[in-house]
């Protein structure tokens, strides 16, 4: 029997999920939820098939699951409200504003046995699983530095990400630091964070960001990202990403979709990304289903997603704090 699922939001997010949903094996798109008509026809549902409310849709139907594509700040309440009926949750990074809130759901999450999945999709994508298994492979040795960068051109911001402070952090930052754990597998222990805005710049404060972090294998990374980059507009849709992994054997760069491995004594060489069989939110399905049908941990549960929250709000508090943070510090308040 198919696995049913409700999407939360037919925005961009959310239309990507349906599509995916369509064409999964295994999966069957159950109704969609949004407010605004024009888009829930652009889903491609039957007018009977849409809801303006999720209790609605929650009511009315047999499903087995629910996406979340909602805004950032409305994950809470969506969460709360299909885990409380039994259904299981996939919803989009960031898990929620508040780490509080984050750990709250996952404690219903256990309390109902049902699995709850945060959509960290960049760590699925291929040049990081390349650098992941680079990293676990022992190719690189032990790393001792990571620098990472992000460079987006100033556009109009979603007006539900403009209205977040620290913008720059629960747009994209949330995915790299997710990802860093991720290709890693070391936490984070402790971040000092400076969040700002350019001078001339007509976006909302914190659209910008600088971090140091400190990882528990004595890892040092220094992450910059920022919306206010001009002047690569024609390039990559623009944006600009670029990692360096400083290891004792070799050094591995990332550019783009490029990777470049540069080991002692030998000349530098393409590392190759593999195949891309299934898609990013296709891999977060089949972990859904193997959690549904077996009960197995997903890969990327709300309860590992925990420390990737912890190191955002640690990286929020230092921005406003001036000081270095430990996010183990900020899981232990939650006990």
């Amino acid at each position: 029997m198919a696995i049913r699922v409700i999407v939360v939001g037919m925005g961009a997010r959310g239309r990507d999920w349906a599509r995916e949903i369509r064409r999964t094996p295994g999966f069957e798109l159950t109704a969609c939820v949004d407010t605004d008509t024009t888009v829930k026809q652009q889903a491609g549902l039957a007018s009977d098939d849409c809801y303006e409310d999720l209790k609605e849709a929650l009511e009315k139907t047999r499903s087995d699951a629910v996406i979340i594509a909602t805004p950032a700040d409305c994950h809470s309440e969506s969460c709360r409200q299909a885990l409380s009926r039994g259904l299981a949750v996939v919803v989009e990074k960031p898990f929620t504003t508040k780490l509080r809130e984050a750990a709250t759901l996952v404690s219903l999450a256990t309390e109902k046995r049902k699995p709850l999945i945060v959509a960290q999709n960049y760590r699925y994508m291929r040049s990081f699983r390349t650098a992941r298994r680079l990293i676990s492979e022992g190719v690189l040795g032990p790393v001792g530095m990571v620098v990472c960068q992000y460079y987006r051109v100033p556009r109009e911001m979603a007006a539900s990400l403009a209205r977040l402070p620290d913008s720059i952090m629960w747009g994209i930052g949330v995915h790299h630091l997710d990802m860093l754990r991720y290709a890693l597998a070391q936490e984070v222990t402790a971040v000092i964070a400076d969040s700002f805005s350019v001078p001339w710049s007509t976006l909302p404060k914190g659209a910008s960001m600088r971090l140091m972090l400190t990882f528990a294998g004595g890892t040092r990374a220094v992450y910059n990202a920022t919306y206010e980059s001009s002047g690569h507009e024609f390039f990559e849709r623009g944006q600009e990403f670029y990692a360096r992994f400083v290891g004792e054997r070799a050094t591995l760069h990332i550019f783009q979709r490029w990777l470049l491995l540069c080991e002692k004594g030998k000349l530098p060489r393409l590392a190759r990304r593999g195949p891309r069989k299934v898609t990013e939110e296709q891999v977060l399905l089949g972990q859904l289903e193997q959690a549904l049908l077996t009960g197995a941990e997903p890969d990327s549960s709300g309860r590992d997603n925990l420390r990737t929250m912890a190191v955002v709000e640690a990286c929020i508090r230092s921005a406003e704090e001036k000081r270095w943070i430990n996010p183990q510090e900020l899981l232990d308040e939650l006990e």
